[in-house]
């Protein structure tokens, strides 16, 4: 299944070539967006890269995609993930510098909303951005997102807590959660999230800013 709205579609990462993920580790790796996401920039080899993400996207209750664009160009990830009965965490990254302040990233929250609502079945999506993103935090309101509060973290950067409830999205006539099968859909799957842990994954799990 691929998730697709607007612009963009959503792959699995078993469909990821070798360009794809060559490019993914350049955006872990950029300074700007590991600082969106509270973490260092990942400095793994790309094999050990892979194979982290890859048995990462195979726990229970997670759902991790790329995010590509018109062009079929990857651009970014996406992730729902600590999906516990019928709710579920968002995560995403534009990493692509030329596809910044394109409305991708509102595009990618709604084809990964369609996802999450319409095919899982949840009941709410949350999110975790920074207090200071402030570029992020318009673009989640865009799609639906509110504010349900505010904790300092243990680097004394705010964390802001946002939810939509399946019941306040307004997905729109482009929405296409179940657009363009292409062989099983990627298991959902589930871990504690620990926003202290500094994984291969979190520059996914931590949203960034979805405006770029």
């Amino acid at each position: 299944m691929r998730p697709a709205y607007g612009r963009v579609t959503l792959r699995p990462l078993e469909e990821f070539s070798d360009a794809d993920w060559r490019r993914l580790q350049s955006h872990f790796r950029d300074p700007e967006i590991a600082y969106l996401n509270g973490t260092p920039p990942n400095r793994m080899p790309l094999w050990l890269l892979k194979r982290l993400l890859k048995t990462d996207s195979k726990r229970s209750d997670r759902a991790t995609f790329g995010i590509f664009d018109e062009r079929d160009d990857f651009i970014g990830t996406t992730e729902l993930y600590d999906v516990r009965g019928d709710v579920g965490t968002l995560g995403i990254i534009i990493g692509e510098r030329t596809h910044w302040a394109g409305g991708y990233g509102p595009e990618a929250m709604h084809a990964l909303l369609g996802y999450a609502f319409d095919v899982l079945g949840l009941r709410t999506v949350k999110l975790n951005t920074f207090g200071d993103n402030l570029r992020a935090q318009r673009a989640f309101r865009k799609v639906g997102f509110h504010e349900v509060g505010r904790r300092p973290d243990a680097d004394g950067r705010m964390d802001v807590r946002m939810e939509l409830p399946r019941a306040e999205w307004q997905p729109g006539p482009s929405s296409r959660a179940g657009v363009a099968s292409a062989g099983a859909p990627p298991t959902v799957l589930s871990t504690a999230h620990d926003e202290a842990a500094a994984g291969p994954g979190e520059a996914v799990r931590q949203s960034s800013d979805p405006s770029k």
